[in-house]
């Protein structure tokens, strides 16, 4: 597999490159992969071999603080703002599902994440779904919502809170009937919203359910724990 991907405009973007949790899409150091194939939070779940949902993602996602000048990074945030950028972070997908995650392309339908309540007018994720189940020939359905209004997860540090907060407030608005869903984000930080969208799905008939993103989120300490254990 390819170290980096390069669009269409020229732009080449480097992909998360095996190995990475089996499990949250997190990446790994070589030695782990060896013996296990999860990150260190993930290895202890006692659902680990059966996960309500695994998370797939096309590369790093970095925080803007830490990271500025990172190009895909920089790209996702654009999108919440500028829709144009969306066909050339879509291309990012595709190569995903063509390369790097092809068993993704036989799951049942394609479900857009909720969209925020910004005011942009749009729902990147669904322009992002929408894009996958045409080139792919799957069914979109864009049936995720929010039932109430909750604080942006993004300004909550504590993992439980964020939680909490979510918790109940996002509704389905259809039936499934055991189908294999592929569900569509820009970014993962903390898998919160996946999970709380994946307890909806399934209690609305959804059968396995695969997250794909953009971007998976890596901060600055675990990309230093992989240097010391990568060598």
């Amino acid at each position: 597999m390819e170290r980096f991907f390069k669009r269409s405009d020229g732009v080449k973007l480097e992909i998360l490159y095996p190995p990475f949790c089996e499990v949250c899409g997190n990446p790994i150091p070589d030695s782990f992969a060896e013996t296990h194939p999860y990150c260190g939070v993930c290895k202890d779940s006692p659902d680990k071999y059966d996960p309500p949902f695994r998370v797939r993602a096309f590369g790093k996602y970095l925080f803007e603080d830490e990271y500025p000048n990172d190009r895909l990074s920089k790209d996702i945030r654009r999108m919440k703002t500028d829709s144009t950028i969306i066909p050339l972070l879509q291309e990012c997908l595709y190569y995903s599902m063509d390369h790097q995650y092809p068993e993704l392309r036989e799951l049942d339908v394609v479900v857009p994440v909720m969209g925020g309540s910004s005011g942009r007018g749009y729902n990147q994720a669904a322009l992002l779904a929408q894009g996958i189940a045409s080139r792919y020939n799957l069914p979109c359905r864009d049936v995720v919502y929010t039932k109430a209004p909750y604080r942006p997860m993004h300004e909550i540090h504590d993992l439980a809170e964020k939680e909490r907060e979510i918790a109940g407030k996002i509704g389905c608005n259809h039936q499934f009937e055991g189908d294999s869903v592929l569900l569509i984000d820009d970014t993962c930080i903390d898998m919160v919203t996946k999970r709380e969208c994946t307890k909806v799905l399934q209690a609305h008939g959804a059968g396995e359910v695969w997250a794909l993103v953009l971007g998976r989120m890596v901060n600055r300490r675990h990309l230093g724990v992989l240097g010391r254990y990568n060598g």
